[in-house]
């Protein structure tokens, strides 16, 4: 997944940080602590959590964790003081709140007219082509929810034009509320619910005043 915050831009595959254009160097445990920030947005971590999942079974000191939250803001360009993306919560761990956009694997950059999904704060960019939407790691838009198949549904992009498939997913995957059982085009604003998750599928006009920015909630 291609993370886009202001000036940065994180490939978790390449575990690749740029910002303005030249590569930032992060140490391994700082990058990973950054995803693990990122994909949990907006919510907050508690120090505990992300001691387990940067340190998995090993006993490490508290205290290692605001040396790596300082290494990831002077790599993002954020201040402790007055942060636009990593928030302390004092006692308690760190949460993101920086304004994320998120590209599909499959996702070239934008040019024109954009192709996204929206999943409650997420607003993923779709690539011309195949993407698929699933709960495994290999997708290329992940949705980690247990209504959620682990290949769940398969949206091909082909100019301003979209179309979704279900993958035989156990909850299925609807349009505008209706369960799917056939290749079905999919319309700017439409609401796409995949198990008990739903998304706007939208098509954004950089630069245009009629671009859709629609709210999606949660079922």
């Amino acid at each position: 997944m291609v993370f886009r915050l202001g000036p940065c831009r994180i490939d978790s595959d390449r575990r690749e940080l740029i910002r303005d254009g030249k590569e930032q160097h992060l140490s391994p445990k700082a990058f990973d602590l950054l995803i693990a920030l990122l994909s949990a947005r907006p919510t907050v971590v508690t120090k505990d959590q992300l001691m387990s999942q940067i340190w998995p079974g090993v006993y490490v000191a508290e205290c290692n964790l605001p040396t790596l939250i300082a290494e990831i803001r002077t790599a993002i360009g954020d201040s402790a003081r007055a942060p636009q993306f990593i928030k302390t919560h004092f006692s308690i761990g760190y949460s993101f709140i920086g304004e994320v956009t998120e590209m599909a694997r499959t996702a070239a950059p934008p040019v024109g007219p954009m192709s996204t999904l929206r999943i409650g704060q997420r607003r993923v960019i779709l690539g011309q082509g195949e993407s698929t939407v699933g709960r495994d790691a290999d997708c290329d838009v992940v949705i980690n929810d247990s209504s959620v198949s682990r290949h769940h549904a398969k949206i091909v992009v082909s100019g301003r034009q979209a179309v979704i498939r279900d993958l035989d997913s156990k909850n299925g995957s609807r349009v505008g509320g209706a369960r799917i059982t056939a290749e079905t085009m999919l319309e700017s604003g439409e609401v796409v619910t995949f198990g008990s998750i739903d998304a706007e599928f939208v098509v954004e006009v950089p630069n245009n005043a009629s671009t859709q920015t629609i709210d999606i909630t949660r079922k």
